[in-house]
């Protein structure tokens, strides 16, 4: 089976979902580097953490709920476009110097409650994009795209971006938000 039979949309697709977890990646240890920054007290610092763990138990069903019901293309082109604004005033906060524990707290939650509704409808659509007998091919690509932006990539960018510049990684996260939604916005039946 060649490349082209899974086809523009899917590369699209994957285009999106790749970018969204290098985003997220970026954004989850820069949030708790930040937390550092703005205070000592460690149980601050992991409440940063936490509440963007918590949207996937509180709306992960919810999310796959509404995937189902709703134009999978356009909630994701809306969710990260919503996504790439609320880190995109996070990133200016920073910049500003007036990024303060509450603005953590509320963007990791908002962020992560979006993020579970992104990854809802980005793997729901993957039937539709490609043949019965490429969707093996097409979610093992999809699976391990989005790993290899999370784990091996985004994760250690995080640091380092942080420590050239603070509002630096969700700068760069609010960049890969947007470019999703673009490429989303292009695909035909996505």
């Amino acid at each position: 089976m060649t490349a082209s039979v899974l086809g523009r949309d899917f590369r699209l697709l994957w285009c999106a979902a790749v970018s969204s977890r290098f985003g997220d990646a970026l954004r989850t240890p820069a949030l708790a580097l930040l937390a550092a920054a703005v205070t000592r007290d460690p149980r601050v610092i992991a409440a940063v953490t936490v509440v963007a763990q918590v949207p996937p138990l509180l709306f992960g069903l919810l999310g796959g709920v509404y995937a189902d019901r709703w134009d999978r293309r356009r909630t994701m082109a809306l969710v990260d476009g919503i996504r790439a604004g609320v880190v995109a005033a996070l990133a200016v906060a920073v910049a500003v110097d007036r990024a303060g524990i509450v603005a953590l707290l509320v963007a990791a939650f908002l962020l992560a409650a979006l993020g579970t509704l992104f990854d809802s409808a980005s793997f729901a659509v993957l039937p539709a994009l490609v043949p019965p007998a490429a969707l093996p091919r097409a979610n093992g690509r999809l699976q391990a795209g989005t790993a290899v932006a999370g784990g091996f990539l985004g994760a250690p960018a995080a640091g380092v971006l942080f420590a050239a510049a603070p509002a630096l990684p969700f700068a760069l996260d609010a960049v890969t938000f947007a470019v999703v939604t673009t490429g989303i916005n292009e695909g035909e039946s996505i």
